[in-house]
């Protein structure tokens, strides 16, 4: 691959015929942008991970910044749905153990205490061995609520 430069031939003049290799330059335009992808990916992976745990603390690691606000998330109510029920914690003491059944009046129960307008920060945690229409069954009764502020996640 080459470029022709010719400027050449008129009025007695020599024609400069001559040929520009760009193979080197693709080459070293080509170690560029894999050194400018790399470095890229490097500094991405070396910034702070924080992860928000459903309990609302916050797991902070390989983190280069000097000052980090650890502070716990506040949620109202924490929902532990497990194979016997599902468990409803508010500000950290337990409100009970309800099947799916009991499930609906405890909640309408908890929307009339908040009123119209309230739209609760919920964490929504599941063990492993819960069948997953469990799960998406509490989620419809959280969502036919209003209610939108909702965190999923595991024991």
């Amino acid at each position: 691959m080459g470029v022709s430069i010719d400027q050449g031939g008129g009025k007695g003049r020599k024609s400069v015929d001559s040929e520009l290799n760009l193979i080197p330059f693709i080459d070293l335009l080509s170690v560029c942008i894999l050194f400018l992808l790399m470095t890229a990916v490097w500094v991405h992976i070396s910034k702070m991970s924080a992860f928000s745990q459903p309990s609302g603390e916050a797991l902070i690691s390989h983190s280069e910044v000097s000052s980090i606000n650890q502070a716990k998330e506040e949620r109202d109510y924490d929902f532990l749905i497990r194979t016997s029920g599902v468990e409803i914690k508010q500000d950290g003491r337990t409100l009970g153990q309800f099947d799916l059944t009991q499930l609906e009046a405890k909640m309408d129960q908890i929307k009339k205490q908040g009123g119209a307008a309230f739209d609760p920060k919920i964490s929504l945690r599941s063990a492993d061995d819960v069948v997953y229409d469990d799960v998406i069954y509490v989620l419809d009764q959280i969502f036919t609520r209003g209610w939108t502020k909702v965190t999923v996640g595991g024991f």
